[in-house]
């Protein structure tokens, strides 16, 4: 389960903002998501450091997709409790989170092979694009929800084996808030981002 959560943090990578429709962002999503394993297991990169990956992989994420809409919808309302320096440190940490633990869930491990279903049409402004993912012997369900926004299509959540993502790191949040506060929870990241054996599975 591990190593699936990896994939699905990855993929966060894959609605480009500026194209609309349903196949358009299908087809993006598709392409981004190839576009980040290029970034772990193409020829160019393969020999790569960890680190060097890191850039490359935040490079594909940050080119393709804001990454603050899934972050401000997993911290909730206790976003307005940081103030505006912890709110953009917070999310700078988070993305570096979860690059890290992308490549470090994959490291020794074979490429995945990832296919798209059929994209379902919530409404003019909600999409759900099923995905499925083979990791060697194994085979996991990701579904990603894109929400129609100013800043066009967005990624606002990923479910994955009917776990929500940003559900989950919402009420880790929401735990850690109703004692904790921003400078703690900034403290926490920076400590996480220091562990060599960090994996996928980040416990807040």
């Amino acid at each position: 389960m591990n190593y699936f959560r990896a994939i699905s943090l990855f993929v966060l990578a894959g609605a480009w903002t500026s194209l609309s429709g349903e196949t358009t962002q299908a087809e993006k999503l598709s392409s981004t998501v190839d576009a980040a394993l290029d970034a772990v297991y193409g020829s160019c990169c393969v020999e790569a450091s960890s680190e060097e990956k890191q850039v490359k992989v935040r490079a594909v994420l940050e080119s393709s997709y804001d990454l603050n809409v899934i972050i401000r919808r997993s911290i909730g309302r206790n976003w307005k409790l940081l103030d505006e320096d912890e709110q953009v440190r917070v999310a700078d940490l988070v993305k570096q989170l979860i690059v890290k633990a992308y490549i470090k869930g994959l490291d020794d491990k074979n490429r995945p092979e990832v296919t798209f279903g059929e994209t379902v049409k919530v409404s003019d402004k909600r999409l759900e694009i099923p995905s499925v993912v083979v990791a060697g012997d194994k085979t996991f369900n990701v579904m990603y929800r894109l929400g129609l926004m100013q800043s066009g299509w967005q990624i606002y959540d990923i479910v994955a084996e009917d776990i929500s993502v940003v559900s989950n790191y919402r009420q880790q949040l929401d735990d850690h808030f109703r004692k904790g506060s921003g400078a703690e929870l900034i403290a926490k990241l920076e400590e996480l981002l220091k562990k060599e054996d960090l994996d996928e599975n980040i416990e807040l």
